[in-house]
């Protein structure tokens, strides 16, 4: 490859590092608001803990979880239980 080539080489990763940083300052506030604004059933979370929802509902009956009643629907945060399982990995370590 010649100088050139190799000039031209870096100059598109450049640009293209410099597309993807400007891209992901205009998606990041959108996508951090997407998740804070998640809202997840027992089953849910059930679903997406792998565990059945028994032991999600044992969870929040301990207060290990915090959720909020809409009606008869229980309804957790994403952003809490994100939060749980950072905790569960710090006590792990």
């Amino acid at each position: 490859m010649s100088l050139f080539e190799q000039a031209i080489e870096q100059h598109k990763q450049l640009i293209i590092d410099e597309l993807e940083r400007r891209v992901w300052e205009r998606l990041e506030p959108r996508i951090q608001q997407e998740l804070h604004a998640r809202y997840m059933t027992v089953s849910e979370v059930a679903r997406y803990l792998h565990v059945c929802e028994k032991t999600v509902r044992r969870l929040l009956r301990d207060g290990e979880l915090p959720s909020f009643r809409v009606r008869s629907s229980i309804l957790i945060r994403q952003q809490d239980v994100d939060a749980w399982i950072e905790r569960q990995i710090i006590q792990g370590e």
